[in-house]
């Protein structure tokens, strides 16, 4: 593609450029203003991506539910001593319903056991498939003769045979799409914690189990406490992580809405504006509405939602109004892989559709016209390591041709692009000191020119802390954010929490956007205030230690805003 080879002046898209360079009214343009233009509509899209990822964060990591890995029965080991038999051959029975033999037991053979050598060798065969989540197997022994040297060891296997709530109400909708196992099924302890964490999943909801004895050996009834609290609620937000073009002061209205179908289901409408504009010059909207629903070791979400700005610039001889609209739509499915007392592997996909638009002084820029489609592949898991909790997700997304997708020919974005993303968050306690580190590495990697709202960018506060109305953008791009949270008042209903960070960042430079230097850092000092669980303020100040100072030909501005910038927040919850 022969527009790779254009330096910064096919930043705002080169087509964009020579409409403006033939109209009357754009005479006063300078690149200058074309870069900042581009760079206020970056962060616009740019941040509705990082909610979009904000929001699937949250509906995917939930509070994790481990479980005592043994169902509260003693394996009994009698007396040492006694009269032993030889054990020339043993014949196992009742594995068949697992993957894989017991290890262990074949030890007895060739060996004159007792009592207590055959209970030993249950007792392993019953820890082997505990550590499996098998809790409720059982092996034991028969009645039997075994003087010719032949032991026979039986394995029943733990069934469930139906789920009951604490009340004793029988299992409906809820239960039964929660649990990845039904009647006559395997009874595993990580298919349980699968199911409890589905229940626990709505915000109002908090849920427990118990086993009851069955009616048939190796049975067992799942008895479900469920504890629900009103199923609606509303939160209200108020901050200043509004950009200067569109308007500083940003407030959030959220409301949501638990099991509304008796399927553990989850609703989220939320709506995001600068209330405290004037709606002729600066503004910036959202409307977004996020549904979810686990189904046993499935996972489906739901998200739409559009938005709206509009911001001034002024140029050299007259001002020019920008004005963009975008829509969306996002369809997740998600399965768990594996489970085990310590991690968690799922695999997902997604398909994503969003369609741009972008005007300046009423005229469309027609190289903003977007009509994307967007497919995403991937792998997420979580892990426990020591006191520690890590939870990384690598996925490739591909532009697809495909569901009314179209990119005008005259815009250098390509539209089959193909990037690969990765991000891992660990936090673990800092020995005794009563610190915590919470620790973010964030990337993404293509060849490919991206759009805008697959631009990776780094300056912001959920990014390189210290920047806010500048940011570097990039197709490929990586940062780490470092930050140690510590408790500096607890009482029972109020608290005061606070943080350090130090942040760093870089981004590759490329045919369309490159500064004075491809990496950032900052740091940061903040506080959380939070009253009666109900009411959160945050406060920080961060401060850039590195940026681009310079503005050399053909590369965009030296960062103009102030290196001390501070981020304040109130977050009301009902």
């Amino acid at each position: 593609m022969g527009l790779r080879s254009h330096s910064l002046t096919a930043a705002f898209g080169f087509s964009a450029i020579l409409l403006m360079a033939t109209s009357t009214w754009a005479q006063g343009v300078s690149p200058g203003d074309l870069q900042r233009i581009d760079n206020d509509i970056l962060q616009q899209q740019t941040q509705q991506t990082e909610e979009q990822e904000r929001r699937r964060r949250q509906f995917e990591e939930r509070e994790d539910v481990v479980q005592d890995q043994t169902a509260g029965e003693e394996f009994y080991i009698p007396p040492p001593g006694g009269p032993c038999f030889d054990i020339r051959s043993i014949d196992l029975e009742g594995f068949e319903a697992f993957k894989h033999q017991p290890e262990g037991y074949r030890d007895l053979i060739g060996t004159c056991a007792t009592a207590a050598d055959i209970a030993q060798t249950l007792n392993l065969i019953n820890t082997f498939y505990q550590e499996l989540g098998y809790i409720t197997t059982r092996a034991y022994v028969p009645e039997q003769d075994i003087a010719d040297g032949s032991l026979a060891i039986t394995i029943v296997p733990g069934r469930i045979e139906g789920y009951v709530y604490g009340t004793g109400k029988p299992a409906d909708l809820r239960l039964n799409a929660a649990f990845p196992t039904a009647r006559g099924d395997l009874l595993n302890l990580r298919d349980l914690e699968q199911g409890l964490e589905n229940i626990n999943a709505p915000r109002s909801a908090s849920g427990q189990f118990q086993l009851v004895p069955g009616e048939t050996p190796g049975g067992s009834f799942i008895q479900v406490d469920v504890q629900d609290r009103r199923p609606w609620y509303l939160d209200f937000q108020f901050d200043n992580s509004g950009f200067e073009s569109t308007g500083r002061i940003k407030g959030t209205s959220s409301f949501g809405l638990d099991n509304a179908l008796n399927l553990n289901d989850q609703l989220r409408i939320g709506i995001t504006t600068t209330p405290f504009e004037e709606r002729g010059e600066r503004y910036s909207d959202s409307v977004s509405l996020n549904w979810g629903l686990p189904v046993g070791n499935w996972l489906f979400n739901a998200d739409l939602g559009a938005s709206d700005y509009r911001f001034i610039t002024q140029g050299i001889n007259q001002s020019f109004v920008t004005e963009g609209r975008s829509q969306y739509l996002i369809l997740l499915t998600e399965r768990l892989l594996m489970r085990n007392q310590t991690s968690k592997i799922y695999a997902y996909g997604d398909l994503k559709l969003n369609r741009t638009k972008t005007a300046i002084n009423g005229i469309e820029i027609t190289s903003q016209r977007q009509r994307l489609t967007i497919a995403s592949l991937g792998l997420r898991g979580e892990q426990t390591i020591g006191q520690g909790r890590l939870f990384w997700n690598i996925g490739l997304k591909a532009g697809l041709d495909a569901l009314g997708a179209d990119i005008p020919e005259r815009s250098v974005i390509d539209q089959d692009f193909r990037l690969v993303k990765l991000r891992a968050d660990f936090s673990t306690p800092i020995g005794k000191s009563g610190l915590t580190y919470r620790g973010t590495l964030a990337g993404q990697y293509s060849d490919d020119i991206l759009p805008g709202i697959e631009q990776f960018g780094i300056g912001g506060w959920s990014t390189v802390r210290g920047f806010h109305d500048n940011s570097l953008y990039g197709d490929t791009g990586i940062y780490l954010r470092n930050t140690v949270e510590w408790g500096a008042y607890k009482a029972p209903r109020f608290e005061v929490r606070m943080n350090a960070g130090l942040d760093l960042g870089y981004i590759k430079p490329s045919a369309l956007r490159r500064w004075s230097q491809d990496h950032l850092a900052g740091v940061s000092l903040g506080a959380d205030v939070i009253m009666n669980s109900q009411v959160t303020l945050q406060m920080q100040v961060a401060h850039a230690l590195s940026r681009p100072e310079d503005s050399p030909p053909n590369t965009n501005p030296a960062f103009e805003s102030d290196k001390t910038v501070g981020y304040v927040s109130l977050r009301l919850q009902f």
